[in-house]
């Protein structure tokens, strides 16, 4: 479980801002938090919701999620000549455009307390650390800073952190992490903690769709087709059920490209076919909606490609939202709102704010521009947080909680007036006088 997550100077990000899943000292909504073992003192989130205008850096908070997931999963592969670690820092600011990046993650694993966090240029990971709470009581395994001539410092908590860490220090490239390094030569007390990141923190961007992922799973995982059919029947799309089933297989030496299509573009695809199962469940797999007229027995059968995209986006949004339920994960998701009516993005989240629906403590951590989900009837004051940039175009993130509002306060009310910042401050749009029509 999530129990925080800190940045500094990565993209709008300038100074270090964290987002906290510690639940505050208000006893609203008392369900929606969680007493996690080995954290019972203090409360945990089941949710977090981000408001903000657009540009505000709300994307850039996941990105960083996401560039931090994938740099410890990848960053001990084969290494490209002339590659950069793919970290921007903020550049509206000479100050912090030359300095480095700053991640750190704080999280519980089968009761125990994990932090761990580097400090990473383009060019190497200047500093990396692990601390360990078992029995609540720190352990420092291991903490990685620059030493001399380009190389690594090492100090080692021989006592608790246990195996031959000078020969995986020595595998450690200046631009890998020594985590992932770790790890891939199955070290005991590692393998474990990275495996954390694989399996239960799931981070779904805009830009990269889930729904090759929820395909497969109607494919070959008849509890979750069952499952989805029920939540489409409810959320009133007239959908009686889906049924999925496997197309006849494509054979990519048999495509037929434009002449004016590269070679390598050509084989890129084809390999994708074969190995990204996100291209290929999408064209290997057909899903149904059946429908029945009038409420009778006979049904009408379609291709999801005719339905609407707010009824795709839905289905695309159940195959990792049924996993992380079902595994105790941690899914992050940019902008869940797109394409849903409120009234079901609403019921997405109460999927985890519920303890009945989510019996297994997942927790959920979103983007969105849906003002009627500022609602305290849905969240607590701790569960809202906003950002906004500065002057200098720096983001600044903050929780709805610093306000101290009232229990029974109007919310959305108070943050489209500006009680809270993390609006927009538009200017009158104008029409060019030269283009207006005369009679």
């Amino acid at each position: 479980m999530l129990i925080e997550f800190r940045l500094k100077n990565f993209r709008s990000f300038a100074a270090e801002r964290r987002i906290s899943m510690v639940a505050g000292a208000g006893k609203e909504l008392a369900d929606q938090t969680i007493k996690a073992k080995g954290f019972e003192s203090h409360p945990l989130l089941r949710s977090a919701a981000i408001f903000g205008a657009n540009a505000s850096g709300k994307s850039n908070l996941i990105n960083a999620f996401l560039f931090m997931r994938s740099f410890i999963i990848l960053s001990s592969g084969p290494k490209i000549e002339g590659g950069k670690i793919p970290v921007t820092p903020f550049r509206l600011d000479e100050r912090f455009d030359s300095e480095p990046s700053e991640f750190e993650i704080t999280f519980l694993r089968e009761g125990i307390r994990h932090q761990y966090g580097f400090v990473v240029s383009p060019d190497r990971v200047i500093e990396e650390w692990l601390i360990v709470y078992p029995n609540g009581k720190k352990q420092e395994w291991f903490h990685r800073t620059n030493g001399e001539n380009g190389g690594s410092k090492w100090y080692w908590s021989r006592p608790h952190f246990k195996g031959d860490k000078t020969k995986l220090a020595e595998r450690t490239r200046s631009d890998a992490l020594f985590l992932t390094v770790a790890a891939q030569w199955n070290h005991l007390q590692i393998k474990p903690i990275h495996d954390w990141f694989i399996n239960h923190l799931s981070v779904a961007p805009k830009n990269v769709g889930a729904m090759g992922f929820t395909l497969g799973k109607l494919n070959t995982d008849p509890s979750f087709c069952d499952w989805a059919s029920d939540i489409v029947r409810s959320a009133d799309f007239g959908i009686d059920h889906l049924i999925a089933k496997e197309r006849d297989p494509i054979n990519p030496e048999k495509l037929v490209f434009a002449d004016e299509i590269p070679d390598s573009f050509k084989d890129f695809l084809k390999t994708s076919l074969i190995h990204d199962s996100r291209i290929n469940n999408e064209l290997k797999i057909a899903v149904n909606i059946v429908r029945r007229i009038n409420g009778g027995e006979k049904e009408v059968v379609w291709d999801l490609s005719n339905e609407s995209d707010g009824t795709k986006r839905m289905l695309e949004l159940l195959g990792p939202i049924y996993s992380v339920l079902s595994r105790r994960m941690i899914l992050i998701v940019d902008e869940i709102d797109t394409s849903l009516h409120a009234y079901l993005t609403r019921a997405l989240v109460r999927l985890f704010n519920d303890p009945a629906t989510n019996p297994n403590c997942a927790q959920l951590i979103f983007t969105t521009h849906d003002t009627t989900l500022l609602d305290t009837t849905l969240f607590r004051r701790d569960q809202i947080w906003f950002t906004q940039k500065d002057e200098s175009g720096a983001t600044d993130l903050f929780s709805l909680h610093d306000f101290s509002p009232r229990i029974d306060e109007a919310i959305q009310k108070g943050y489209l007036v500006g009680r809270y910042g993390a609006i927009p401050d538009l200017k009158r749009f104008s029409f060019p006088e030269e283009l207006r029509l005369t009679n």
